[in-house]
């Protein structure tokens, strides 16, 4: 029994693989590559004639004008923030008025701590009893 196989006859297969169906196959490939090709070249052709038509490519050039309102850029803004320091100092060391109909004063802000600390701050009667 050696070198008796279970199957005696090895050999190769013996009929063609059909040529219609490959054929066939080939053909509905092409078919579909064409139909494909179409689809993409009309969307590709209207999105180009669309996008051409007027339309803003970016909704926010919809606007002629972008220019921001002044100040734009500042020339000197060391010069800029002494000022406004110079400015804040006043408005904290004088008296003025904020609402002259309305009798309300601004006070210094050295003035205005002294009387605060005159007054005393509100304090909870639970805290005093302790």
């Amino acid at each position: 029994m050696e070198g008796h196989l279970p199957y005696s006859s090895v050999g190769h297969e013996e009929r063609d693989a059909g040529v219609r169906p490959i054929v066939l196959t080939g053909i509905g490939l092409a078919l579909v590559l064409v139909v494909v090709g179409v689809i993409v070249y009309v969307t590709f052709h209207y999105l180009t004639v669309r996008s051409a038509s007027g339309l803003p490519s970016n909704p926010m050039a919809v606007f002629d004008s972008q220019i921001p309102p002044a100040p734009r850029i500042e020339e000197h803004p060391a010069i800029d923030i002494q000022q406004l320091h110079a400015q804040e100092e006043q408005t904290l060391s004088t008296y003025g008025w904020v609402d002259k109909s309305k009798g309300v004063v601004r006070i210094p802000l050295q003035r205005a701590m002294e009387l605060k600390m005159g007054r005393g701050f509100p304090t909870r009667k639970e805290a005093a009893k302790k």
